[in-house]
């Protein structure tokens, strides 16, 4: 049996339904703003600041949902569609995020470390200031292909150690990102912002970055898109593209 939870929230009027078993709103008047003690688990109606860290929520339609602040922790989000979703400042550490739908969702300031996006579609995405630390972007040993951040914002995010072999990033912004030691091999980079990015210990091992903006960048011991290393080609990988 699923373990109950408390938690104060606004009584609001109307009952939506989550995978066949939704959280009954408190009712009252139009409009009204009285609070009630309600019960809720992982099959509760979303809202912002919901505790659902660990909850099973395979293919779920998360559309539209509003989950800022949401504790997303270690939760299985396989396969679930969170297109639009508004997920500002969500804890999803450690979160299973494969094959998910995440397009045009609002991931500003949102918490990643160590989720999995394998096959995740972030086209649209919006992750300013997001931390993406250690995200697993496809598995080594499925090979299957990396997460699609097509024009996904991630200005400032810190990308440290993300496994994003194979990975989209066409016209992304990536403007100020921490990429200390991802793994970048074979990522589309075509027409992405990477002004002030940190590329230290990178592996651009078959990269394209063909049009991308490269005003800025810290080189160190990156490994350019040709294979060899920014320290023996003046400290810079912009002339050894591929």
């Amino acid at each position: 049996m699923l373990s109950k939870k408390i938690l104060v929230i606004p009584a609001v009027v109307g009952v939506l339904a989550l995978g066949g078993a939704g959280l009954a709103a408190a009712t009252g008047a139009t409009g009204s703003t009285s609070t009630a003690n309600v019960a809720y688990s992982c099959s509760a109606t979303p809202y912002p600041e919901i505790d659902l860290a660990g909850c099973g929520l395979k293919n779920h339609n998360l559309a539209g949902a509003h989950l800022a602040t949401a504790d997303l922790a270690n939760a299985d989000l396989s396969g679930a569609h969170l297109q639009q979703a508004h997920l500002t400042g969500a804890n999803l550490t450690g979160a299973n995020l494969t094959g998910t739908t995440l397009t045009s969702a609002v991931l500003t300031g949102a918490d990643l470390p160590g989720a999995n996006l394998t096959g995740a579609t972030l086209t649209g995405a919006n992750l300013t200031a997001a931390n993406l630390t250690a995200i697993l972007g496809i598995t080594l040993t499925s090979k299957l292909r990396g997460p699609n951040l097509t024009g996904a914002t991630l200005t400032a995010a810190n990308l440290t150690a993300a496994d994003l072999f194979g990975a989209n990033l066409t016209s992304a912004l990536l403007i100020d990102a921490n990429l200390t030691e991802p793994d970048l091999i074979d990522a589309n980079l075509t027409d992405a912002d990477l002004f002030g990015a940190n590329l230290t210990g990178a592996d651009l091992s078959g990269a394209n970055l063909s049009y991308a903006v490269l005003t800025g960048v810290s080189w160190s011991n990156t490994t350019c898109p040709d294979g060899t290393n920014s320290d023996s080609d003046g400290h810079t990988c912009a002339n050894n593209l591929g």
